[in-house]
């Protein structure tokens, strides 16, 4: 991965290869240290999506094992008892223009991934609730 910065974000370029959630946090302990708000695009090998029951507080997984595009990543970086947790939301298309999306688990880059990531000036916290069972932004 490699990354510029320009007046207020960064633009991050994924290469073929590398893991987009891993990328995006190591990016974050470098450079964005209060995590951030992001989008891209770009092309995938495989993926894994997932989608949250908050009815059943468990999050179901599919993994989609073809090549796809990467047609919209959306996301957030926060953090969690210090620790940085990376939420990203997707959408994928294989080559009959089928489309897949949900909860970002994994997606390693096939040609490439290109993200505008808008750092913040203060890390946002997320908690535990209970009536959904998630992690939200402590506001």
């Amino acid at each position: 991965m490699e990354y510029k910065k320009f007046s207020n974000f960064y633009v991050l370029k994924i290469y073929r290869g590398e893991e987009i959630q891993e990328s995006i946090e190591n990016f974050c302990k470098s450079e964005a240290k209060n995590g951030g708000f992001f989008i891209g695009i770009g092309a995938v090998e495989n993926a894994t999506l997932a989608h949250y029951s908050v009815k059943n507080k468990k999050y179901s997984q599919k993994e989609i094992k073809k090549p796809l595009e990467l047609v919209s990543l959306i996301g957030n970086v926060c953090f969690s008892k210090g620790k940085i947790i990376v939420h990203s939301h997707a959408t994928f298309a294989d080559k009959n223009l089928k489309t897949f999306a949900g909860h970002l688990v994994e997606a390693r880059v096939s040609g490439a991934c290109e993200i505008i990531f808008f750092p913040l000036n203060k890390k946002i916290e997320k908690v535990y609730d209970k009536i959904t069972g998630l992690k939200l932004v402590k506001l």
